[in-house]
């Protein structure tokens, strides 16, 4: 066969996704979109690719491997005057961008699967607004340093503690969130035993989780933060609510028991303040 008569080949639609391993939805997806025209048809409107049409398809499938969205193949495939040099220098850019950021979304992924180690299941919007509140903890510690000292905030955020040590609390104070949440649903009462012996342990948890920052503040800004939670005052936006209306009804009643409780054998309980202020 002369190189005349190799470039005369055509190839049905389905030979050629044979041949090129691209399925023939794509490939007529591409067809719409003005990617890949083939080569010819028939009277009947079937498609026939040729030789030329399968370089141009590898072009395309290059430029996708290097991330390159659809519609900027198009533009690059339609404008032969462009300084691609600079196009790739951008786009390793971008690269380098997006792989930052799924790292991120990762490492925030391993950090949630560790906190939830311990729980069976857990409803998928509050799991949501955990994964937020990782998300945006940069926001959070910038919003409380204008409130509170930047040791209060550090001791917030367990700062000085190992990711094990800071793992370890998350899961403990998600794992009895959630065991109250279940209880909650249940129709148990905020004054039922079992649910104050279980919020009696998240009251224990939050206390030696948030010892420092008790430590670190002075009354007055102790009370200055728990009125603004009292208030309402946090950004919904960094600091979105965990928790229906109906499950922080339940979660203050508890909380008033726990403290009422504990006040009555003699110790303070500021822990229960500051949870159920926010």
């Amino acid at each position: 066969m002369d190189n005349k008569e190799r470039h005369a080949r055509l190839y049905s639609i389905g030979s050629f996704a044979k041949l090129t391993g691209v399925t023939e939805r794509t490939l007529r997806y591409y067809d719409r979109q003005g990617l890949l025209k083939p080569s010819e048809r028939n009277a009947q409107g079937h498609r026939y690719y040729s030789d030329t049409d399968i370089m141009q398809l590898q072009r395309i499938l290059t430029l996708k491997y290097l991330d390159f969205s659809l519609d900027e193949i198009s533009v690059h495939m339609s404008e032969e005057d462009q300084d691609f040099k600079q196009i790739l220098a951008n786009q390793y850019l971008l690269l380098q961008k997006k792989h930052q950021q799924l790292e991120r979304v990762m490492k925030t992924i391993e950090r949630m699967q560790s906190i939830v180690s311990k729980v069976d299941k857990i409803d998928r919007n509050l799991l949501l607004v955990f994964i937020h509140h990782i998300q945006h903890e940069e926001s959070q510690r910038a919003w409380l340093s204008e409130l509170l000292p930047e040791e209060a905030v550090d001791a917030l955020f367990m700062m000085d503690a190992t990711e094990e040590e800071k793992l370890e609390a998350e899961s403990q104070i998600t794992s009895v969130i959630v065991r109250l949440l279940e209880l909650h649903r249940k129709g148990k009462k905020p004054t039922d035993d079992e649910v104050l012996l279980v919020g009696k342990e998240f009251i224990e948890i939050t206390q030696m989780t948030l010892k420092k920052i008790f430590e670190s503040l002075t009354e007055e800004q102790l009370e200055r933060f728990i009125e603004i939670g009292e208030k309402d005052m946090f950004d919904p936006l960094i600091f979105p609510s965990n928790f229906t209306k109906e499950e922080q009804d339940f979660l203050d009643q508890l909380l008033m028991h726990v403290n009422e409780l504990t006040e009555q054998g003699g110790k303070s309980n500021e822990g229960s303040r500051f949870f159920s202020a926010h």
